[in-house]
């Protein structure tokens, strides 16, 4: 049995033997206890927890802050919402590969746009399912899911935008679009979600 301060920032710790209460040692922690829980509380490691607790954990993607919008063209919703199915998470355009098309909106990375004499660059990777004037979540930094257009994706690759299928990625291939990225685990199969770093600008001289 621990008996806490009010603070919730020590405890004296008790063992019952003989049917006698002993004191058997006290503890410091760093977490307060949240407000509700008034019991049944045991130290695991420097925090306070009831039953199972899970702590919150950030990636180390850095997002835009949503400061652009869904073009009025695209739906980023799952298909049973939208009627049309993108390469996304339940045929959403959750995890494809955007770019900016005019002032502050966002458009899906299309297919076309990997060759280089169109200028065209990945702004980043869209977080979230969103539909048309939305603000739009984008990954543009670091770490990130994203879907890939291929069965032959290998770990520590590099990658490209596909030239057949929008938002998603191949493996990069010389003369045909810029490297956006590099695959930290294998994908398998066409539309499989996996992680990979993105970042930079790639837009360059025609070829």
């Amino acid at each position: 049995m621990r008996i806490f301060d009010k603070n919730h920032t020590q405890f004296a710790e008790f063992e019952e033997r003989g049917g006698k209460f002993r004191f058997k040692g006290r503890g410091f922690i760093n977490r307060y206890k949240p407000d509700g829980f008034q019991d049944g509380w045991q130290s695991r490691g420097q925090f306070p927890v009831k039953g199972n607790f899970h702590l919150a954990t950030e990636s180390p993607l850095i997002h835009d802050g949503s400061q652009s919008i869904l073009s009025t063209g695209f739906d980023f919703r799952n298909s049973t919402l939208t009627g049309t199915t993108l390469a996304g998470p339940s045929g959403s355009g959750q995890f494809l590969l955007v770019t900016i098309s005019t002032g502050r909106t966002i458009t899906a990375f299309t297919s076309t746009m990997s060759n280089y004499s169109t200028l065209a660059f990945v702004y980043g990777v869209c977080q979230n399912k969103l539909r048309p004037g939305d603000a739009v979540d984008a990954g543009i930094f670091d770490l990130t899911r994203r879907v890939s257009g291929s069965s032959s994706i290998v770990g520590g690759s590099i990658l490209q935008a596909s030239s057949t299928a929008s938002g998603v990625v191949t493996p990069f291939v010389g003369g045909n679009g810029r490297p956006i990225g590099v695959a930290i685990e294998n994908a398998t199969s066409v539309g499989a979600v996996f992680t990979g770093f993105i970042g930079g600008i790639q837009a360059g001289a025609s070829t």
